[in-house]
């Protein structure tokens, strides 16, 4: 059967959209670990003393934790979350009427971002226990990690957390992609550069930039969330949901506590969105064989 130039296109973009960041992941894997240990642990330290108490603690292999989970987990959510971005988008705007407002971009990649948290939560949940470094969370492999999780803690248990993870691959997709989208176009319009890897690198640190100011809070959060010990019946033992953790950790640690691991953060999106994006761009044009102008996260 013979696609269309559309469908090869729309079948590009999810393709290219979970190998892009897979690869990526191999990349920037270790400071993930360090965000993660900097935003569930409540001993102050930058990224230097965090990363030596990994080492110290874990060795080298330590830095690599929940490797094999994260690379599925990119793979499987940015699937939806940067593929469905186009499809979406084309729902909501007529390309023939020129590009798309910021708000409708905001729309379709707040929407993709909460689909891909929905569908992903078991994945992004077996993931951040990995990289917490629990003693209690080793797992053989991504498989036998779903299903240690839904042996304790049922089907409930697996998506543990989804509201406020929902909330926050909103709050991170929406202006990622919109603020990416928005300069590349303007970019091109304005004839500053051609949309080649030089613009996708400044495009994709302003969008990585934009999308952690939005949602480091809320990913923080989620993270204690996902990382507290919960009773027999299921119910967490420190927080009893999103509004509670973020009371209890402001009471507690300040207002400030809300960004701790911010610089860890965007030195592993920055990074990790650039040969992301990168790659993303090129796949889609091998795929597609088609080097024209594309209107989406591309």
């Amino acid at each position: 059967m013979t696609l269309s130039k559309q469908e090869r296109k729309v079948a590009a973009g999810f393709v290219a959209s979970s190998l892009a960041p897979a690869i990526s992941c191999l990349v920037t894997n270790p400071i993930e670990v360090i965000k993660v240990r900097q935003q569930i642990d409540q001993r102050p330290g930058g990224m230097t003393a965090t990363m030596r108490h990994i080492y110290l603690t874990d060795g080298s292999l330590g830095l690599q934790a929940g490797l094999r989970m994260a690379v599925v987990r990119e793979a499987s959510k940015a699937f939806f979350r940067i593929g469905l971005f186009d499809p979406l988008l084309g729902q909501l705007h007529d390309p023939a009427r020129g590009s798309a407002p910021l708000y409708k971009r905001m729309l379709a990649g707040m929407t993709s971002g909460a689909i891909a948290a929905l569908v992903c939560n078991p994945i992004e949940l077996v993931k951040t226990r990995q990289q917490a470094g629990h003693g209690g969370d080793k797992f053989s492999g991504p498989i036998d990690g779903l299903r240690k999780l839904h042996a304790s803690e049922g089907v409930v248990g697996m998506w543990r957390g989804t509201g406020v993870s929902m909330i926050r691959s909103a709050a991170v997709t929406g202006p990622h992609l919109t603020t990416y989208t928005g300069v590349k176009d303007l970019f091109v319009r304005k004839g500053w550069l051609n949309d080649a890897p030089p613009l996708h690198i400044l495009a994709s640190l302003a969008g990585g930039l934009t999308g952690i100011l939005c949602n480091h809070p809320i990913d923080l959060i989620r993270n204690r969330l996902y990382d507290q010990p919960v009773a027999a019946d299921g119910r967490g033992l420190h927080y009893t949901g999103a509004v509670d953790c973020a009371r209890k950790l402001v009471r507690a640690e300040g207002a400030a506590a809300l960004y701790r691991g911010f610089m860890a953060h965007y030195i592993r999106v920055g990074p990790h969105y650039v040969i992301t994006f990168t790659i993303l761009e090129q796949l889609k044009r091998i795929l597609v064989n088609d080097r024209a102008d594309q209107d989406g996260p591309s």
